[in-house]
């Protein structure tokens, strides 16, 4: 909801694509030392800017409210200056000005939220005002800090967006730093979903938009379909002077700059993920032809007719696959006559057998098919699969097939980033990206250091053969830690995974509390008491990212939260998300992963050079201690090296395809606007 109800401010400026270094054909190794030159003077200049505005802040701390609302409006209409006159009649030191002003929004934080920022905070506040994106250790108040930044940009008068991963933190954070805007005389507001044109209308009127990346790219979508493709000013102007009363208005007001909170899974793990705006197109053939292919699939055999790739997930038929398929499609009509045809509506409906599964690559509700998003494990309403696979996970399940779609609208998130003027963001793991962030956005990261030594407890993983026996160690230890005390944070990969869990802590006499896609509207009741004495929380990667967990001085005194991950995941960066739940500024915490041979990161991703390092962990514990470790390394960096090599390959064809398709090729690949 908004935090304030916004009035329409200056229309968007339409501002020319800006080029960082990669798009003037230079070799990668020939821009080292230039950036890692800027990132140094960058840094160098950014704590002196602190500090000096730490000095203004001890100078100032005797304003009346008065003298500071005065000297806000003040900054704010210097800031929000736009003709060359004004600017020339403006301070001739604009660092100065952005020093006062960091000063001044930092007090207006201290009176508003009752906080004063701390140094860290406002360094990384100045370094994404200035481009950056910054690395921040978990629990270092990285909400403030983006909210800080974005008053700062927000003054500007033009679009500032603030790109949370969930709708949850994007409603949660502006009603917990709208005093701060109020203060500062900025609009703020938070996109909800589903809501009227009207009410979508009036959130982007803000100063400041928090929302999430899918909603923004949806209503920039639905935005171009109303405009026709216009995107400079003049055809903007132009389509809104003609349009009919009962067209479809735009809601945004354009892209300008964006913040964006969580920044490695927004801008890398979901960048490649094309958003597609469809319209339903009937078709009683298609139905019918979906409902076939299910039973076809029904008749085939795994291992006979066809295998399935164990890490691309691929459906191949053998060749004895292929020619009972031709027979049992004998009799049917004759779109099933063509070979690639009837291969790929029954892969589509082995793919929903054999590769989906439910409570965990889906939920069912109310009759209906819900995606999970395995990042973050929430479920993501209103989205669907392409190429029939989600009417054939319909009919896997025997529900209503819905009508197949209608491609309207397509982009990837990764393009749409890449539009905006200005970026930047902030994350607590951006190890092992950074390059991939300049190649593609242009963004330099910079690394804030924490306020005060982490007390985090990370042991090494704990190492099992099965599954079962894996399960059975996480059960114990939760009974331990719950008989002396502690608050335990129990991480899971899979919704079934955490249902299982609660329901074998019953059997041994322990309540806990379940949070995943299915229990997502008392979301903020489970966060609000998982860090209680004895408490004990199971949760699946919807605990992971954006979730401030409060202890109190007893808990922290006793050692603090205590996190145990029952699997790991493709991307070490997911680790320490759900890791970083615990130890938050300062505080004692512990965390620890658990991990086994039938782990989905070992089936699928262990090198084939490496299997030998399986038997040796199955032959004794100590092979276990020697090899799984190397086991563990080999598969997360094979995982991760493979998404980074599909997003390159992704991001090419969609170049390619944008040239195809294009009359001028003057949109280059490492622009953005």
């Amino acid at each position: 909801m908004s935090a304030v109800v916004s009035a329409p401010t200056a229309p968007y400026r339409w501002h020319p694509p800006r080029q960082h270094p990669a798009a003037a054909g230079a070799r990668w190794a020939d821009w080292i030392p230039v950036v890692q030159a800027l990132s140094g003077k960058s840094r160098q200049a950014l704590v002196r800017a602190v500090g000096q505005a730490e000095q203004l802040v001890d100078e100032r701390a005797h304003w009346t409210v008065a003298q500071l609302q005065q000297r806000l409006l003040e900054i704010k209409a210097l800031m929000r200056t736009r003709s060359p006159q004004q600017r020339r009649a403006l301070p001739a030191d604009r660092d100065a000005l952005r020093v006062e002003a960091l000063a001044c929004v930092s007090l207006a934080a201290r009176h508003s939220l009752g906080k004063r920022p701390y140094p860290v905070q406002m360094l990384a506040a100045l370094a994404m005002q200035q481009g950056f994106v910054v690395q921040m250790a978990a629990g270092e108040g990285k909400t403030i800090a983006v909210a800080l930044a974005a008053v700062l940009l927000g003054w500007s008068g033009l679009p500032c967006h603030v790109i949370t991963s969930n709708d949850y933190l994007a409603q949660r954070d502006v009603q917990l730093m709208g005093p701060l805007y109020q203060w500062c005389a900025v609009t703020a507001a938070a996109v909800v979903p589903d809501s009227s044109a009207q009410a979508l209308r009036a959130s982007y009127q803000a100063d400041v938009v928090y929302a999430t990346g899918k909603q923004l790219l949806a209503d920039f979508l639905r935005d171009q379909i109303a405009l026709a493709g216009a995107t400079d000013a003049l055809r903007r102007r132009l389509s809104e002077m003609g349009r009919t009363p009962g067209r479809e208005h735009t809601v945004m007001r354009g892209l300008y700059c964006a913040i964006v909170d969580e920044a490695d899974s927004v801008l890398v793990d979901e960048a490649t993920t094309p958003l597609i705006i469809s319209a339903p197109e009937p078709s009683p053939m298609m139905v019918e032809a979906v409902l076939c292919a299910r039973a076809i699939a029904n008749e085939l055999v795994l291992g006979t007719d066809y295998t399935i790739h164990p890490v691309f997930r691929d459906v191949e038929f053998t060749p004895l696959g292929e020619s009972r398929l031709e027979r049992l499609t004998q009799p049917l009509p004759p779109v099933w006559h063509a070979p690639a045809r009837r291969k790929e509506l029954v892969g589509q409906a082995l793919t929903a057998n054999a590769i989906f599964h439910r409570d965990r690559h889906y939920i069912i509700d109310e009759g209906k098919v819900l995606i999970v998003d395995e990042n973050t494990g929430r479920a993501m309403p209103g989205r669907t699969w392409s190429y029939g696979l989600h009417q054939a996970i319909e009919a896997k399940e025997q529900l209503d097939i819905t009508p197949p779609t209608r491609t309207m609208a397509r982009m990837t998130f990764q393009d749409f980033f890449r539009r905006y003027h200005r970026l930047s963001g902030a994350s607590g793991t951006l190890q092992g990206i950074r390059n991939e962030l300049w190649w593609t956005y242009g963004l330099m990261t910079f690394v804030v250091p924490t306020r005060l030594p982490s007390q985090l407890v990370t042991p090494r993983f704990r190492h099992f053969v099965s599954s079962t026996e894996k399960q059975q160690a996480v059960l114990d230890t939760v009974a331990e830690l719950h008989r002396q005390g502690h608050p335990v944070l129990v991480g899971t990969r899979r919704i079934s995974d955490s249902e299982t869990l609660e329901q074998a802590l019953g059997a041994m006499g322990l309540r806990c509390v379940v949070l995943n896609a299915k229990q997502h509207a008392t979301e903020a009741l489970v966060i609000e008491s998982a860090g209680q004495p004895s408490h004990i929380t199971v949760a699946t990667n919807m605990a992971g990212r954006g979730t401030d967990i409060h202890i109190s001085a007893d808990v922290a005194a006793a050692g603090g939260l205590h996190v145990l991950m029952l699997e790991p995941h493709e991307s070490a960066r997911v680790d320490w998300q759900l890791f970083g739940r615990a130890g938050r500024q300062g505080a004692p915490g512990f965390a620890q992963g658990f991990i086994s041979l039938e782990d989905d990161l070992l089936v699928r991703h262990t090198p084939w050079f490496a299997r030998p390092l399986s038997a040796l962990a199955r032959s004794s514990p100590r092979g276990r201690a020697l090899g799984m470790p190397v086991l563990h390394a080999l598969a997360q960096f094979a995982a991760q090296w493979r998404a980074w090599r599909q997003r390159k390959q992704l991001q090419q064809r969609e170049l390619q395809l944008r040239k195809q398709l294009s009359f001028t090729d003057d949109y280059s690949p490492a622009q953005r606007g």
